[in-house]
């Protein structure tokens, strides 16, 4: 077979393996959330309200813009779906830029094509591309923001130098965790000591503190002064979610988390499992592209050369080890470990030699593995079939109700009939909510008895108070692909 022949093989291979990107990206959105943060991102764009969040400021106004666009055309359009895809179309042009940036990066069209293949397949990528959350879109403006650093520093022109500040800056206004992106930048950026270019940087950079003091005065009306800017710019760590304690678990964690950016890791999988038996033949698959993969790699080589010359590779680096740092310093975040697949293929050539096939391999294992252990039955399965819990709390209006994913239901409830009913559905574990509505005389019902929830970490951390609780009657049955569950009603033991 000539070069040519290859060449095309090649090229066909990738655009049938990227066709299949596009479809689970597109047409397979998830059905399954268990994120309450979902449906309140569908919340605020379904009903325009709370549309800038400090941490990811402009992640709910931009979706209520184009969702209130289309919808001019598409009177039907579901805000979540919507959302879904816009995140699936995120996904896909930040593939394409990592993939333009590679070719120019490298000049390999083979290495920008395997590489941008094995992001595509990642489980991190994956997931935030199928469903509402806020990690996609600002990996679109960092990788655009590497990009023109690139274009930078080929060319040294420095109207590059303002378009990759502005899109770095972009970035962090949709989500303040690429902050460390662009510190990162910046810090590459200095090696090139041309103070001019590097004071050009720092103007969008200013701008990011204009568009906070705009919201923060107009919006959310906090008269300005630097304190204010200061506690609304960190709204998310001065909020009682924020633990800054290092500990054992950031130790357990971060490395489990990190395996999940690539493979789909959680107990769904046991469940997954016994609903469809024929899964169970994925996993020799899988184990068997691994070892082809590694079996590829017995030739890997360190260079000796490294970082000598290659400031875009090492400024990459710098910024995988300060987004890598952080998800650690948040107790091994996964949602923060998103923009790390991206950034592999960044640094990775110029350190070692290894065999492009191994990461084909590796790439495919991953997208049969997540493909069929995330992807298929999150879209065809109903792990929990909410929508029926959701029609009994409201044709129960005066019962209180004890629920194993309270925040979740609360969301989902709101969005399904705009009524929010924060008082009447409980978390188990909050007894004074309880002791609350019972000296209300509220009748109780509960799904905590009967209902099967996949082994997760909410499991682990999460105390069940189901002991409190006395069984007085089933109400009414909830089928689900989970084996179905009871909603009854409830006593409540007095100590």
């Amino acid at each position: 077979m000539d070069i040519k022949t290859t060449y095309r093989s090649s090229q066909y291979l990738f655009y049938t393996a990227m066709g299949i990107v596009v479809l689970v990206y597109l047409l397979f959105p998830g059905n399954n959330s268990f994120s309450e943060d979902s449906f309140a991102y569908a919340n605020n764009v379904k009903y325009g309200e709370d549309l800038f969040w400090p941490h990811h400021l402009l992640y709910s106004a931009f979706n209520y813009v184009l969702f209130t666009l289309f919808k001019q055309v598409l009177p039907g359009l579901d805000a979540y779906r919507f959302m879904q895809l816009l995140n699936g179309v995120f996904a896909l042009l930040s593939l394409l830029i990592l993939h333009k940036t590679i070719r120019l990066q490298s000049g390999n069209a083979d290495q920008a094509r395997v590489w941008t293949f094995f992001v595509a397949s990642c489980f991190g990528v994956i997931r935030f591309a199928v469903e509402v959350e806020t990690y996609i879109i600002p990996v679109f403006f960092s990788l655009l923001s590497s990009f023109y650093y690139l274009r930078y520093l080929q060319t040294k022109k420095s109207g590059n130098v303002l378009l990759f500040s502005l899109f770095a800056s972009v970035a962090c206004l949709f989500h303040q965790i690429h902050l460390f992106w662009g510190i990162g930048l910046f810090i590459g950026f200095l090696r090139t000591k041309e103070i001019k270019n590097i004071l050009l940087y720092t103007l969008p950079t200013l701008g990011v503190l204009v568009v906070y003091s705009c919201v923060m005065v107009f919006y959310a009306g906090i008269d300005f002064s630097f304190q204010h800017l200061c506690a609304y710019l960190f709204d998310y760590y001065y909020s009682a979610d924020a633990n800054i304690v290092i500990g054992a678990s950031n130790f357990v964690l971060t490395p489990i988390s990190f395996f999940r950016t690539f493979f789909q890791m959680h107990g769904i999988i046991v469940d997954i499992l016994q609903l469809i038996p024929l899964f169970w033949a994925v996993i020799p698959v899988v184990i068997l592209l691994l070892g082809m993969g590694v079996f590829r790699l017995k030739n890997l080589r360190f260079k000796r050369s490294g970082f000598r010359s290659a400031d875009f590779e090492y400024t990459h680096l710098i910024i995988f080890v300060l987004q890598f740092g952080f998800a650690f310093f948040s107790h091994g975040n996964a949602e923060f470990m998103v923009m790390l697949p991206f950034l592999m293929p960044l640094f990775i050539p110029v350190l070692m030699t290894y065999n492009l096939r191994a990461v084909n391999y590796f790439s495919i294992a991953m997208l049969v593995w997540n493909g069929c252990f995330s992807v298929f039955p999150n879209h065809y399965l109903d792990y929990c079939n909410d929508e029926r819990l959701i029609e009994i709390i409201k044709d129960n209006p005066d019962k209180a109700f004890i629920l194993s994913q309270r925040n979740v239901i609360v969301e989902k409830y709101y969005y399904a009939t705009g009524s929010y009913e924060d008082d009447r559905l409980i978390h188990e574990y909050r007894t004074e909510d309880i002791l609350r509505l019972q000296q209300e005389d509220k009748v109780f019902y509960t799904d905590i008895l009967t209902k099967k929830m996949p082994f997760s970490r909410a499991s682990i951390t999460n105390h069940s108070e189901a002991d409190k609780l006395l069984f007085i009657q089933h109400v009414v049955r909830i089928d689900s692909n989970l084996g179905g569950f009871y909603v009854d009603e409830v006593g409540i033991r007095r100590d």
